[in-house]
Formats: structure tokens, sequence, C-alpha cells
């Protein structure tokens, strides 16, 4: 999805620590963390795989699973052999055991794996939370369907040329009378014909979707109606003209990103869906159809879900040519900023339930920004559909534009993975 970036965003952000936290009635009411924690203690996230040996094509499906609860602490690295995973649907997968994963899977989780190794035995407590009415946590474990990647592999370090140089640009918060803040934090960019007065008031509506914490059956989808969008190779400062930041190759691309997503959902409890169908390849005209089709699908198989995330990278281009990163420095590392889109409803463009996706939007936009101040570009609230008509919690996410690297994506997923998870925790 390219634009050509015809205004830069300048106006010193608010500091979030000074906007009220109680917006809505999920944030009114935050999750009981401790009681999540105990619900947890049989979660383990160190994963246990079993896949085809075979070529791992569009159509296969891989399981991602963690590990049974029975896992020894001193030993936590267990084979695929003395943990044979489920699948939810066996008629549609055709899944060996296997001591070894393919390469392209393993590479997509083990940074997320030594991660939850780390913290598992120190859980990290940030700000105490109110005690807020929980059910209790079903007695399962959370895991990832990851299904349709594809396998191929392709070298991108060949695009090395440095042609045209990347501008690296922070877009911050904006004064202008269409950018409305969110009490949380972060901002919504109206561009409808709403009034303003009547979107702020939907800005503070709770969402009416309600998620299942460590339930088997899937809460949320995550797939990629332009799987193909890749990020630059390299430092990051040029960009070869020969590149089109278009790759088949499932560890360079949009659904890296979506895998690192999925990944801290599951961690945090939370059973999850991808699916990294390259609706863009190798035609890219009639990819959201396509797209369409899947996740009609995947809902009729897994009615359960109660969200649908289309993560997307953007393509931020100036005027003259120039393609622009999207960064924003986070402890210390450059961060792809996030930018949700929300589609509304008019003559033209029919979502039904379009506020209760915006609704939706503004949850996780406030928890993603006042967690990590800057990482997120203000909601795009605009009339388009992108499958957004399909069923509520229907969001788009941009990650990042042509112009950053897969390391900046990568880092952004596990980031506003984390805050995500928590914002769905408290629709629990």
């Amino acid at each position: 999805m390219k634009k050509n970036l015809t205004l830069r965003f300048a106006a010193a952000a608010l500091t979030v620590a000074a906007i009220p936290f109680a917006v809505t009635k999920a944030v009114q009411n935050p999750p009981d963390m401790n009681k999540l924690v105990a619900a947890a203690v049989d979660f383990t996230a160190y994963p246990a795989f079993a896949s085809e040996t075979a070529e791992l094509g569009n159509g296969n499906l891989i399981l991602y699973k963690p590990s049974p609860s029975s896992a020894s602490e001193e030993n936590p690295d267990i084979s695929a052999e003395e943990s044979t995973p489920e699948t939810e649907n066996e008629e549609n997968t055709d899944i060996t055991e296997t001591e070894e994963t393919s390469a392209e899977v393993a590479q997509a989780t083990s940074e997320t794996t030594e991660a939850a190794a780390e913290t598992e035995d120190t859980p990290e407590s940030e700000e105490p939370v109110s005690e807020a009415p929980q059910a209790d946590a079903p007695d399962t474990q959370s895991y990832i369907i990851t299904q349709n990647i594809s396998g191929d592999s392709e070298d991108l370090s060949v695009f090395n040329s440095r042609d045209l140089q990347v501008e690296h640009m922070t877009f911050e918060s904006n004064n202008g009378t269409d950018f409305l803040w969110l009490p949380m934090g972060g901002q919504v960019r109206n561009c409808t014909e709403l009034d303003n007065d009547y979107v702020k008031e939907q800005m503070k509506a709770p969402t009416d979707i309600k998620i299942e914490a460590y339930s088997e059956q899937p809460q949320v989808l995550i797939m990629h109606t332009h799987a193909c969008e890749s990020y630059l190779t390299g430092d990051g400062d040029y960009q070869d003209e020969e590149y089109t930041c278009r790759t088949t190759d499932a560890s360079q691309s949009v659904v890296a990103v979506g895998q690192k997503i999925a990944e801290k959902l599951a961690e945090n409890g939370i059973c999850v869906i991808h699916d990294g169908t390259l609706h863009d390849y190798p035609s890219y005209n009639g990819s959201y159809d396509r797209a369409e089709e899947t996740i009609t699908e995947i809902l009729d198989t897994y009615p359960s879900i109660k969200a649908v995330l289309d993560i997307h990278r953007d393509g931020i281009v100036e005027g003259d040519g120039t393609p622009v990163a999207a960064v924003q420095e986070i402890n210390g590392r450059k961060a792809a900023q996030v930018m949700i889109i929300s589609a509304a409803s008019d003559g033209y463009y029919h979502v039904p339930n379009y506020l209760d996706n915006f609704h939706f939007a503004c949850l996780l936009q406030q928890y993603m920004e006042s967690e990590n101040n800057g990482i997120t570009r203000p909601i795009l609230f605009e009339y388009c559909q992108y499958n957004q008509h399909l069923t509520t919690g229907s969001l788009l996410i941009e990650v990042g534009a042509q112009g950053n690297t897969l390391e900046q994506a990568l880092y952004s997923g596990e980031l506003i993975g984390e805050s995500i998870a928590k914002a769905l925790l408290t629709l629990c």
C-alpha cells in the first residue's frame, strides 16, 4: 500500500503519564494479573514442534504448541519426540513427528523461545493493578496454529546497491483539528465526515469483544492480505533501486512479524491462528478478494475467533521517490512505528459494525502507546473496507514502511504483541 507523503506530523508529544488511565470499562477493570499468573503455572512457552520434513509449501499446516506442563525446569528443551502436539482439525493436516523442525520455522521462533526462557523463572511485574472480577482460567495450554507458511528462501543480501538514501522519520503527535487524543495516549486521525465530538465519544466507548484466556479454541486470527511485503536489508540507510521490497520468503516478510505477534499472544495465554497464505502472489491484483475467502473459511472452521488482525507493511515515499522509514527509539533500539487502519462505512464502503471495530482499535492503540511511547502513528479512521466487514474485531495494522529494516519490524512485533495481549486480557 503506497502512499505519497504530503505532510509531516510535527508537535511535541503529550506526556502519556499525565493522561488518565481509566477510559473504557475494560481499562477501568484491568485484569487481575495474580490470578492470570496462577492460571499460567502449567503454561510454558518452550515450543515443541512437529512438522513435515518435506517442503513447507503454501498450503501445508505447521503446529506450534507449548510443551506440556510436566516439563522439567532444569531441562526445558523438549524434543518433538517427547511431546506430540495436537491439531484442531486432523482432517486437514498430515503432520509427522520429527527430531528437527524446518529451518524457516525454527528461525522465526528461536528468539521468542530464548526470551521466554529468560523471563519464565523471573516473571516481571510492572505496576500493581486493582482487583477485578475474573473467571477462573481453564486448565488448558495456550498454543499457536501456524498455517500456510511459504517455504521459499531468498537471499536478499544481493540487493546491496546504495541507490536511494532512506529518510528516517519519527511521526509524532499532531495538533491538527482532525487529530484527536485518546485518554491513555495515542491519537485518532478522523478522515471521515463524522463530527469530531461524536468520534471523541466513540473513542471512549467500551468494546463488546470478549476473549477467553487459556482456551483450547482460537480467539484471534493473524493473517496477511499482502504477505509478500518485506523490509530493507543491511543497515537500512539505503535502498537498492532493483529491490521491490517484496518476497515470498516468509522469514523476510510481514509473515515473520505476524509470527512475533502471535507468539506474544500465546505466551500470555491467548490462543491464536497465524495464517501466511500468499494472497498477493503471483498476482497482486485481487489480493483482498482472495484474503476474504481465507478469512471466511477460517471463521467457519473456528467460530471461536473474536478478532482478525491483518498485518501489513506500509509504503511511505516522499514526492521525489525517497523511501521513508517510520522509526522510534525504544529502550535504546530502533523500532518500526505502527499504524492501525479502522474502516468506516459510507454510501460506497459497507462495514456494518464499523464502530465495534473502532472501539477495539482505540483499546489496542492506547495499550500500545502507553507502554511504548511513540511506537504508534495515529489510527487512520477513514472510509474503506479492507475485509473489516466480515466480522467485528477486524483491523489492519501497518508495521513500519518499506524504508524500515526487518530487525526494526520484528522488534516492533514483539513490543506490540505484548501490548495487544495485555489489552485482550482486559476483555476476559
